[in-house]
């Protein structure tokens, strides 16, 4: 059965769950608001669907997790420089990167990650494919303002 996921902290997770890929210990909130108006002033806030959305932020331990699955050589820029500075340590060279928690700060919501990050580790969630242009079923497109 596919899940809809959402995490907050701009970790969209829209994947179904396949352990083989990726086994991250996560709480899950099912939402469940189909053809519910949540605000009967505006009409906004329904959803055509159930969904699951992270019940905490990931954590710099979860995404460490990603990291030593696919970051080895970081040519995607999965892990930020800046991220050293708030728990998660790059050691290694390119090719050859391994990902550290510093002691004491594993349960401290992940930063520095941007939205492809996010959406490759959904991706890496549900399939294992992280670095493909899918991130579940957003269609990106750029939109110039003129």
């Amino acid at each position: 059965m596919k899940l809809r996921l959402i995490l907050p902290l701009g970790l969209a997770i829209l994947v179904g769950i396949t352990p083989a890929f990726a086994v991250v210990s996560m709480s899950w909130t099912y939402i469940d608001y189909i053809n519910k108006l949540v605000d009967p002033a505006t009409g906004r806030g329904f959803v055509k669907h159930a969904y699951n959305i992270g019940t905490y932020e990931v954590t710099n331990d979860q995404y460490v997790e990603f990291l030593n699955a696919k970051g080895d050589s970081n040519s995607y820029g999965i892990c930020n420089s800046k991220m050293a500075s708030y728990g998660i340590a790059q050691t290694g060279s390119s090719g050859n990167y391994t990902y550290n928690v510093t002691s004491g700060l594993g349960n401290r919501p992940v930063v520095f990650v941007s939205w492809y990050d996010a959406a490759r580790f959904t991706n890496w969630l549900g399939n294992g494919h992280e670095m493909q242009r899918f991130f579940g079923p957003f269609c990106l497109r750029v939109v110039s303002f003129k």
